[in-house]
């Protein structure tokens, strides 16, 4: 009488919150009738052999504990599919066949009692009933949790088509130019794979939403659009994946890895951008205010240029460098890279010694040319040395003018301007510089402005500004 009036209720159609409680107990307690049920086969089994016989004792005992947790799991189960949030045809399956464990695990339990008997006929089918039954199971519930593909994602095509499964799609290539890299399919797709789709796929439809493509994307769930294009404050799921992590709207949820800052980065450029479904990233972003991003998530702001083995540098010519006051030192046991370091030389660069250090050009990646009274027109020849790694121009009268002949240094990740006359034309010549990680503008004529849009613009970039961080370098 009282599980009619608690029916009639509606209490399973609005479920407590105890039992969306109880229920998320089910996947902790799976295991355990897995793991009980699978030792009492394999026991059942090893009986038949002389040296396993001492296993006998223990069988009934072994049925028992995985009907009895098979049982829990059952209830656990049910009180979790009260939250709506999984298809329902693979659930009905999953729901009844998790039953029939529980009930042909029961019978196994009541068979292996000494007191009952079990004919030969009888127990082998049982036992094989109950092992097809629980890779069944499981295999539904895996299919809940990760999606119907989840299993056969990535099995050869024969064992996809004996499964009625499409051949598997061709990956997309690496990508290794950020001008290749598509802003959905490259960006937005994976991430959504990684961090949001195994719990909005086409088997666990969370709020009825759906983040497979673009379009279930922008169809939004239950509650309308998640995402709305040209406005990241607006979007839903924009609004989710920045909140604190312990809040109860944080995405993704269930303790699964949230996204990375990149990822979140990456996201909210891609809604502001009018979130295309394709279109490369670099015509997307023509003022480059996501390229030191994406290179990033790309991995392609990992210099590779150390990996590559070069020639033994010219002797004449390192010895005539020397001799005009240059100390070079090579930097490496296994490759021929160099340091040329001008500060001790205490006299002032000029264009002959420049034009040595071209010739140097595939070795050159460290270069010291502080307080060398270089002037705007050496970084025309500077701006050639391709290679360059570190470059310390500190104390020296350059100007925004000669700044922008070093646009072409990619490879640069350390860059001293430290007491010259630069000021916010770094904001054109810096963006190009997309593996920049370290630069000191200290005693400079830049704003605080121009260091706000650097920050903005690349975000992995630092910039050393204040006295006390400078001193130690």
């Amino acid at each position: 009488m009282n599980l009619e009036i608690l029916v009639n209720s509606g209490a399973f159609d609005r479920p407590s919150d105890v039992l969306i409680f109880f229920g998320r107990f089910h996947p902790l307690i799976v295991h355990l009738p897995i793991g009980f049920l699978v030792l009492a086969i394999i026991a059942q089994f090893s009986v038949r052999w002389p040296k396993f016989q001492p296993l006998d004792a223990y069988i009934y005992y072994l049925w028992g504990l995985g009907a009895l947790s098979a049982l829990a799991t059952v209830v656990c189960g049910y009180f979790l599919s009260l939250s709506g949030d999984y298809d329902e045809d693979t659930l009905f399956w999953h729901k009844w066949s998790g039953i029939a464990v529980f009930l042909f695990s029961l019978t196994c339990f009541y068979f292996t009692n000494k007191k009952s008997k079990l004919s030969y006929f009888t127990k082998w089918p049982l036992l094989i009933t109950v092992t097809g039954l629980l890779i069944y199971t499981g295999h539904l519930g895996g299919n809940l949790t990760h999606g119907s593909t989840y299993l056969l994602e990535y099995a050869p095509n024969p064992i996809r088509g004996l499964a009625g499964m499409p051949p598997k799609t061709k990956p997309r290539k690496k990508v290794i130019l950020l001008d290749s890299a598509d802003v959905f399919l490259d960006v937005v797709l994976p991430i959504m794979n990684s961090k949001c789709t195994s719990c909005h796929n086409d088997g666990k439809k969370k709020a009825d939403l759906l983040l497979t493509s673009h379009s279930s994307i922008m169809k939004g769930g239950e509650n309308g659009e998640v995402v709305i294009a040209g406005s990241p404050e607006a979007s839903e799921l924009f609004r989710r994946i920045i909140l604190p992590e312990n809040h109860d709207d944080f995405m993704p949820s269930e303790g699964k890895r949230p996204l990375s800052d990149e990822e979140v980065d990456l996201l909210e450029w891609w809604i502001m951008s009018g979130a295309p479904s394709k279109g490369f990233v670099t015509q997307l972003d023509p003022e480059k205010r996501i390229t030191a991003t994406a290179s990033s998530y790309f991995g392609l702001d990992k210099n590779n240029l150390l990996n590559k083995k070069v020639s033994y540098p010219d002797a004449a010519i390192v010895d005539s460098l020397r001799s005009q006051g240059f100390v070079i030192n090579r930097l490496m046991k296994d490759n021929n890279y160099l340091e040329a370091n001008y500060t001790l030389s205490e006299k002032a660069i000029e264009t002959l010694e420049l034009d040595l250090l071209l010739k140097l050009k595939e070795q050159l990646i460290w270069l010291n040319l502080g307080n060398s009274e270089v002037e705007d027109l050496h970084l025309e020849k500077i701006g050639q040395l391709e290679n360059l790694i570190k470059l310390d121009l500190s104390r020296n009268a350059i100007t925004d003018l000669g700044l922008k002949h070093l646009s072409k240094l990619t490879n640069l990740e350390y860059l001293n301007l430290y007491e010259s006359q630069v000021s916010e034309g770094l904001l054109e010549v810096i963006p190009k510089m997309t593996r920049l990680q370290k630069i000191y503008l200290w005693k400079t004529k830049v704003q605080d402005t121009t260091i706000e849009q650097l920050s903005t613009m690349n975000k992995n970039l630092f910039v050393v500004f204040e006295r006390d961080e400078v001193t130690g370098n």
